[in-house]
């Protein structure tokens, strides 16, 4: 039946997005400690306190978010969501001071937690319900593919290049194309 086709175009622009949206963030997160450290002279400490505002923002924002999907549209929610997440990696190249990063990183886990439960969501939403299971496991993968290599991607270009704005313009990009592919939904 046509119906229930698991690869519908819907279907592989969620999963695109899931991965532009993992890929642009752990393209920067081996590399962020590095970068407070030498740009910054921050210390261990400051550095795991700058860094971990964005996690606890991103679990903070969650339950509010799972009922921002379920009381408006679901699509104009996870778009604006990307939106402000490809913007505020844009932030990273403006912030001059060791407190504007902290501020930037603390803001883009709003963005990231609410994008990534409106995403998990609107997946549901295309996927048939014959193939939901099915659909939700590469859907994972897709997390988990991005996971794997852009740590990977990123300390390599960071090797050759040594250049953390190229870096945080890959990721605005990268980001960027996450919330296009999405918006045609």
């Amino acid at each position: 039946m046509k119906q229930d086709r698991l690869w519908n175009a819907n279907y592989l622009k969620v999963m695109a997005t899931n991965f532009t949206m993992s890929f642009a963030f752990f393209l920067l997160t081996p590399l962020l400690p590095l970068y407070l450290s030498e740009n910054f002279g921050a210390s261990k400490d400051m550095i795991g306190l700058v860094l971990s505002g964005y996690t606890i923002t991103a679990l903070l924002i969650r339950p509010f978010s799972g009922f921002l999907v379920d009381s408006f549209p679901r699509k104009k929610v996870l778009l604006i969501s990307l939106f402000l997440y490809f913007l505020l990696f844009g932030g990273y190249l403006l912030a001059g001071t060791l407190v504007l990063f902290a501020i930037v990183r603390t803001m883009h886990g709003g963005p990231f937690g609410a994008s990534t439960v409106a995403n998990s969501t609107v997946a549901i939403d295309v996927l048939p319900s014959s193939r939901r299971n099915e659909g939700i496991g590469f859907y994972g993968l897709s997390n988990n593919l991005a996971t794997a290599i852009a740590p990977t991607i990123g300390v390599f270009i960071y090797k050759y290049v040594h250049d953390f704005d190229l870096l945080f313009w890959i990721a605005f990009i990268v980001a960027g194309v996450g919330f296009f592919v999405d918006s045609t939904i």
